[in-house]
Formats: structure tokens, C-alpha cells, sequence
């Protein structure tokens, strides 16, 4: 497949990769929609050859760019309950994957994991501008029929991004 990298300096490539496929808890998503965080801007911004500095380990070699994916389950681990994810399933992923143990994690804060190092979609992982996505299962949030997968892909990240800051400030309609 091919997939898009950001190589820096406001540039990108169309690079091939290897289909992905899944590992025993891993699903394979056929990307319907994957769009473009402010975040994703550091990496297609960054000096030529220059990490990301962010304090989060860096891939070895390029990563498609892109963590804001959603669209459909083609492929399934052995291990993949069929009530985590079923093949045919609108899905839009939560783009961080932490150890899934700690406080953290189990709260649904996973980005701030300090077990393992993060995974972050298309930063130190592969993202969503490509034809495949591999995920784990557990990063699945499922996607109404109601909702277009433009607009899933907006929800992945800025909504919940936005909406999370709302909760943790404690606002409500009257402020």
C-alpha cells in the first residue's frame, strides 16, 4: 500500500509500505477518512531530519502521517472479541495506545501513560494516510450510521480534544 510521510519542511512523500496485519488483539482498518490535527503540523513543519520534540520515542525509519483515522474493519485478530470490534464495523480510533493497565489508561487517559512508552497514530506510529490501518482493538470507538466518516475523522481527535478540555474545567451550559 501506499501511505503519506511527512518528510519536513512542509513536505511529504507517497511512500510504499507493507500491508499491515493483525496481531492476535490487532484489527485492520480500511481508511475512509483520516484528517489533519494541528498536531500532525509539528511533523510536516519540523526541520528536515529533525525529530519531533515531544518527549514521545520516535519510529525507527518513515511513518504515515495522520492521526485523526476512521472507516471500516477489514481484518481481525485471533484474540479480537467480537464485541470489541466485528469486520463490516464503522469505526473511529482513539490515536494514543498506552499499556492499557495503569490509572491512566483505565480512566481513558492513555496519553499520559507512564508504563510504556506512547504510541501516538501517525507521530511514532503509523496514522491513517494510507489505505490500512493497523490498530489495537482496545483503541476503537465505533462510529454511528448518522455520522459521515469526514466527520468521524474530526471527532477522533479535535472533538474529544475540545470536549475533554470542557469536562476537566467543570463548564456547563450556564457558563
Amino acid at each position: 500500500m501506499r501511505g503519506v510521510v511527512f518528510t519536513g519542511e512542509r513536505g511529504l512523500e507517497l511512500m510504499q509500505f507493507p500491508d499491515p496485519t493483525p496481531d492476535a488483539h490487532d484489527v485492520v482498518i480500511e481508511m475512509k477518512a483520516s484528517g489533519m490535527c494541528g498536531s500532525d503540523l509539528h511533523q510536516y513543519r519540523r526541520p528536515k531530519g529533525q525529530a519531533q520534540p515531544t518527549g514521545i520515542p520516535m519510529r525507527d525509519g518513515p511513518v504515515i502521517a495522520g492521526h485523526e483515522p476512521c472507516g471500516v474493519v477489514v481484518a481481525a485478530g485471533s484474540a479480537v472479541d467480537a464485541k470489541e470490534a466485528r469486520i463490516g464495523q464503522r469505526v473511529m480510533v482513539h490515536h494514543y495506545q498506552g499499556c492499557t493497565q495503569c490509572n491512566h489508561c483505565r480512566s481513558g487517559w492513555q496519553q499520559l501513560c507512564q508504563e510504556v512508552p506512547v504510541k501516538v497514530y501517525g507521530n511514532n506510529a503509523h496514522g491513517g494516510h494510507a489505505q490500512y490501518l493497523k490498530v489495537p482493538a482496545n483503541t476503537l470507538v465505533p462510529l454511528p450510521d448518522e455520522l459521515s466518516f469526514s466527520a468521524g475523522a474530526a471527532i477522533a481527535c479535535g472533538s474529544g480534544t475540545a470536549y475533554s478540555a470542557l469536562r476537566r474545567m467543570n463548564l456547563s451550559g450556564n457558563d
